[in-house]
């Protein structure tokens, strides 16, 4: 349970795992991602009952879940282990932060085993122990943070014993990086516009001058005469210190290939914003004017209708993309969704845990029979116009740049444009081996004002994306697949083949 795999010891999601194995019998994901689902609810609670606090109308905490709930954050939401991991720990911190608020022993304690749990769910888990820290010494509290660091330091003994290094990481190469990267982590809520570094490092900065005022503020109760502190302020600037904290290691192990503000840490730029926009409206009256707050709620509606505006299109792809490789791996054990590489480092514990049963997959979309039986119906073919579109990447890695190709087969023409529902496969038949395989082909999404106009989302024609090893040496008829929401299939027939020699695709 305690074992430390790429630096972290992630005991509370495998416990979770373990038990719902004990209960069922096998793994289900999906179920992961709801309890992370619900722990992201609490932490908006947490956020709600310190809001509260202050007496404000509750009209004015309306852009605060329109902020956290919008599709931004997918990673955190469709990745089950993941779910397990920040939203699990940042509940933590919020519970321990309520707690240690009531002032009470036990709630103290309670609030250390909250630490605990945090720390042996994620890698920075550890970094709530100082967020409570803070809260004691804003209060001047020091018997509390004395006894809190004490269990800091026997809780990071406990981490370090056996201990072992994971993925190795390297410090920024200049000062610049590492602020852009460190205020960026914290307004990364403006990575939805054009020039998101820039933006996402000045929304930052602007969050960061807004709470270093207001820890000045809190900090005066060691002055001669302490300012007025609305309640609630504490605890939510105790919160913000470990987004900070955080914000601040991220920065410092992950800027070293240049300014980055993606990651799976990216709830953190959610709730960053969240507390800046509370603490905005507890220390200024400009929010609290009629008109202000109504272009603020109007742009709050705005950015979160936005947001789904352009990330519907890549959730809907991840979806896809794994439909298809249910079926690519209950036929041939092999997935298109993560690269092969990481397919081979893993397939050492997935096989032996798929055939064992450990985890179970829903029934595909399609099987084999079927569509041998619609590549062999022969329906009419039709002049497609597919192209290939390869693009060169260059891959920052610890060693250097790795220089990697992704090929594009797309379609701007045909088939006609699929539901927005529907869910869009290309068809890949190995003619040597009479292998079929699935992979995402939703089509690119239409331009703003067309969508705004017409009302489709999608454009017409499919748009596949496949990595140069992706699929083995050989030539592949091709179809593409609709799968509507309630089951009915659409097969197209396309009047090119794709050859791949390991290493490349071209049409024939």
């Amino acid at each position: 349970m305690f074992l430390t795999f790429n630096d972290h010891k992630a005991a509370v999601p495998r416990f979770v795992s373990l038990l719902d194995y004990k209960l069922t019998g096998h793994l289900h994901f999906r179920f992961y991602i709801a309890l992370g689902t619900i722990a992201v609810a609490y932490i908006c609670y947490f956020l709600y009952v310190n809001f509260r606090k202050a007496g404000l109308p509750l009209y004015y905490f309306i852009p605060v879940p329109l902020v956290l709930f919008q599709p931004m954050y997918y990673e955190v939401s469709n990745w089950a282990l993941t779910c397990l991991q920040h939203p699990f720990l940042t509940a933590f911190l919020a519970a321990a932060i309520l707690l240690v608020s009531r002032g009470t022993k036990p709630a103290f304690y309670g609030a250390m085993l909250c630490c605990f749990l945090a720390t042996f769910t994620h890698g920075n888990g550890i970094l709530t122990f100082p967020a409570i820290i803070f809260f004691y010494l804003c209060h001047k509290d020091f018997r509390n943070a004395i006894l809190t660091t004490v269990f800091m330091f026997a809780c990071l003994g406990i981490y370090m014993a056996g201990y072992e290094s994971g993925q190795a990481v390297n410090l920024p190469k200049n000062g610049v990086v590492f602020f852009s990267s460190l205020f960026g982590f914290l307004g990364a809520s403006m990575s939805l516009w054009a020039m998101p570094e820039l933006l996402s490092a000045v929304w930052g900065f602007a969050i960061m001058v807004c709470v270093v005022l207001v820890t000045w503020r809190v900090a005066s109760v060691y002055f001669r005469k302490p300012l007025s502190v609305k309640p609630g302020t504490i605890e939510l600037l105790s919160f913000f210190a470990f987004l900070f904290i955080s914000s601040t290691v991220i920065a410092l192990f992950r800027s070293w290939m240049g300014t980055t503000i993606a990651s799976r840490f990216q709830m953190y730029a959610a709730l960053s914003t969240a507390v800046f926009y509370i603490f905005l409206l507890f220390y200024t009256d400009v929010l609290r004017k009629k008109w202000v707050y109504t272009a603020v709620l109007g742009f709050s509606i705005f950015y979160w209708a936005y947001s789904y505006y352009k990330f519907t299109g890549i959730v809907a792809a991840k979806k896809t993309s794994l439909l298809a490789d249910v079926y690519n791996w209950q036929n041939n054990r092999s997935m298109f969704s993560v690269e092969r590489s990481i397919q081979n480092n893993a397939s050492f514990y997935l096989i032996p845990g798929y055939e064992k049963g450990f985890f179970r997959l829903p029934k595909p979309v399609t099987d084999k029979k079927e569509l041998d039986v619609m590549f062999a119906g022969k329906s009419p073919v039709q002049d497609n116009e597919i192209y290939i579109e390869a693009w060169n990447i260059d891959r920052v890695v610890r060693g250097g740049v790795d220089e990697l190709t992704n090929y594009f087969v797309s379609s701007n023409i045909l088939p006609q444009r699929k539901h927005f529902w529907d869910d869009r496969f290309l068809v890949m038949k190995n003619t040597a081996t009479d292998s079929t395989y699935l992979i995402n082909a939703n089509p690119k999404t239409e331009a703003r004002k067309n969508i705004l106009t017409d009302g489709h989302y999608y454009k017409t024609g499919f748009n596949t994306l496949l990595r140069q090893d992706d699929l083995d040496a050989g030539t592949y008829e091709l179809g593409i697949l609709d799968v509507s929401g309630d089951g009915r299939k659409t097969f197209y027939r396309l009047d090119k083949a794709l050859v791949s020699t390991g290493n490349g695709y071209s049409l024939k």
